[in-house]
């Protein structure tokens, strides 16, 4: 390495017992925040999410929370994880802890099979070069359906989109307490719109269809999931869709494009519904 440089640290996933470890850092970027709603967010959101953390001077210093969702996506159910909570103490900025937290967070998604993450980004600009794109607004749902129970609401959002987080026991209840610990507050005057990133090409191609039959040869470019880096064969017919990397380039090519490219492609052509915040 060259001298001067310093060798960045390697982040890692808290343990359970230490995610509190985290909460002083969470207090001190996100002034926003009143102490009711943290106090909810580390008592239910932290129960089984994950937080990918940066340590310096034995201080946590940089993290990235990465919170589970059940998706539906065109009739399929599959795992996700919603990226919140990013945040670098104003001391250890500019060194880099953002770029290798997310990172890290995407190369290991990839390795799980997920077909995807999605976040609400402050700043467009911060995300773009790691190939997110923008996949929806942010949907409020009426109040009638607020006051569905859980089967009621799945059957109501899968008659109306083809993206939507799934509703479960677990999911209602962090809702209730949101609610609480957000009660008396101001709502926000608008909620900025969704980005995704797709971590395993293969899978999320699989989730989508057309309408009619069709056979694309494709080229991804993704610099960072090589899985995701390749030519791949997409069929579709009707319910159906096979997916297929190739090991050489084929005869033809229909589309090149990048891995944020391909977001704003198979994304532009769902009815998506997303509300969730945290």
């Amino acid at each position: 390495m060259p001298e001067g440089l310093k060798e960045l640290p390697t982040p890692f996933y808290l343990p359970q017992e230490q995610k509190e470890r985290s909460r002083s850092l969470y207090e001190r970027v996100f002034r926003e925040d009143s102490r009711r709603f943290v106090d909810y967010y580390y008592t239910y959101k932290t129960r089984d999410n994950e937080i990918l953390a940066v340590e310096e001077d034995r201080q946590i210093v940089s993290m990235l929370h990465l919170n589970p969702y059940r998706m539906i996506v065109n009739g399929y159910e599959v795992e996700s994880r919603y990226i919140v909570a990013v945040a670098t103490d104003e001391h250890y900025r500019h060194r880099g802890y953002m770029r290798i937290l997310l990172e890290r967070a995407l190369k290991d998604l990839a390795a799980r099979g997920m077909p995807f993450t999605f976040l609400m980004p402050a700043s467009e600009s911060i995300y773009a070069p790691f190939d997110f794109a923008w996949i929806s607004s942010h949907t409020s749902l009426p109040e009638r359906v607020l006051r569905m129970n859980t089967e009621e609401q799945n059957r109501w959002l899968a008659e109306r989109y083809q993206l939507f987080c799934r509703r479960d026991e677990r999911y209602m209840e962090n809702l209730r307490a949101q609610k609480e610990a957000e009660a008396g507050e101001a709502p926000a005057a608008q909620m900025p719109p969704y980005m995704a990133r797709i971590t395993d090409v293969c899978r999320m191609l699989h989730l989508i269809r057309s309408r009619k039959e069709q056979r694309l040869y494709l080229r991804v470019r993704d610099p960072l999931i090589r899985g995701n880096d390749g030519y791949f064969l997409w069929e579709s017919a009707g319910e159906q869709a096979r997916v297929e990397k190739l090991c050489q380039k084929p005869h033809i090519l229909d589309m090149e494009l990048t891995v944020g490219e391909l977001v704003s492609f198979v994304f532009g052509g769902l009815r998506c519904c997303l509300s969730e915040e945290v």
